[in-house]
């Protein structure tokens, strides 16, 4: 059964929610899905769980990404390889988990194993990205939906290569709805993880169009910034938000499993 209590929404615009009074694990697949589909993520807190019992019942969803770089479908985030972003302590702008990976991931869960002395930052934020689009002009939303982006990856993390241009939708639809698709890009003197474009426009239009968005999205009424105690674990909607990571310097070790969307 679902609580009797209803969740206290993390945005004005009523996504997000902390669950407080149980543990992740203790809840059912059907019960879990109920909650995504209202709020979008959920922190779970007080109840601390380890990596491997987040992948374990993560299971339970459907088939969990493996690759070489994941142990059991975990992914270590520990901040150690300091010459990459990803698996270094670099900011991670707006994304969707799996776009340089040739992966559709339905749900990203992120578990918080240590985090001691960590500065300037550390934050995990989600954007309720369906509401924030409604303060962005059509005009820009049109450019995006009908040209779509383009990445190339920089950090050696990504299995794709590095010397060609993907094609990216702009939009994608998740149970009759369309869905914001951009991976955002990185600001000057920002070490990038990866670069981003839109096709056939001049770059000026193209910093109007990631600079509205990106305003829109990150402002307080759509955008929660989780500040992260061990032990915690944040469950997300990956088609429906996007995330991103404040750097940081510290010991600040998560993990990272990502459940693939049913075919």
């Amino acid at each position: 059964m679902l609580s009797s209590k209803p969740y206290e929404p993390h945005t004005p615009s009523g996504r997000g929610a902390t669950i407080a009074d149980r543990s992740f694990l203790d809840f059912s697949v059907r019960e879990l899905r109920a909650l995504i589909d209202i709020y979008q993520w959920l922190v779970f807190a007080r109840h601390p769980v380890s990596g491997s019992d987040v992948a374990e019942h993560l299971g339970k969803f459907g088939r969990l990404v493996q690759n070489d770089r994941r142990q059991n479908g975990i992914l270590k985030l520990d901040g150690s390889k300091k010459e990459e972003v990803l698996l270094g302590e670099g900011f991670m702008p707006l994304h969707r988990d799996g776009a340089f990976m040739g992966n559709d991931i339905a749900l990203v869960g992120i578990c918080c194993v240590e985090y001691q002395n960590v500065t300037g930052g550390g934050r995990t934020f989600i954007s309720d990205i369906a509401s924030a689009i409604k303060e962005v002009p059509a005009a820009m939303l049109d450019v995006i939906r009908e040209k779509g982006t383009e990445g190339k990856p920089v950090d050696s993390y990504y299995t794709k290569p590095s010397d060609t241009w993907l094609p990216i939708p702009g939009f994608i639809e998740v149970g009759g709805a369309s869905y914001l698709n951009v991976i955002f890009a990185y600001g000057p003197g920002e070490k990038p993880s990866w670069l981003i474009r839109i096709p056939g426009i001049e770059d000026e239009q193209f910093q109007t169009i990631i600079e509205t968005l990106c305003a829109a999205l990150i402002s307080e009424k759509y955008c929660y910034y989780h500040q992260w105690s061990e032990g915690e674990l944040l469950l997300l909607d990956n088609r429906r938000t996007l995330h991103g990571r404040e750097p940081f310097h510290g010991q600040r070790s998560l993990v990272n499993i990502q459940v693939v969307a049913d075919a």
